[in-house]
């Protein structure tokens, strides 16, 4: 349901309001979630352990300093088709696009490793803020 928000008084009188769709921003990014998964309009294909996965430059610069410098400092990468990622393994860097592109991240004991490898690397902090924490969680549920 759309919302709509006024910026000052000045504004309503001049009859102006910023309105905002509450559900545009997940909208867009679940659609370019689907077109990654479905391999459409995707503009890089990064690789780890010779896993190839696909995806959009923009949304990984997007949430990650690491992606926009090497996509948009004239490096070699930013006109590259494809992108070998190495000290990343598979599982570590299909966590972090599912997070790049969801939000979400499905963390257990057996993957906590390759994803905090791959956020690190990539600079994903609130991956990284959301790794900490399921850590603490389960030094408490074992003590």
């Amino acid at each position: 349901m759309p919302s709509e928000v006024c910026l000052s008084i000045q504004d309503m009188l001049t009859g102006q309001r910023l309105c905002q769709s509450s559900s545009h921003n997940d909208a867009v990014l679940a659609a370019l979630n689907q077109q990654r998964n479905d391999g459409i309009l995707c503009d890089i294909t990064l690789i780890a352990e010779e896993q190839k996965f696909p995806a959009h430059k923009a949304v990984l610069a997007a949430c990650s300093d690491y992606f926009r410098a090497m996509f948009s400092l004239c490096m070699v990468e930013s006109c590259a088709d494809e992108v070998n990622l190495h000290g990343i393994t598979g599982i570590g860097l299909k966590q972090a696009l599912d997070f790049a592109y969801t939000g979400q991240v499905l963390l257990e004991p057996g993957v906590i490793q390759d994803v905090l490898a791959a956020g690190s690397h990539l600079q994903l902090l609130e991956m990284l803020s959301l790794c900490s924490h399921y850590l603490i969680q389960e030094v408490h549920t074992v003590s």
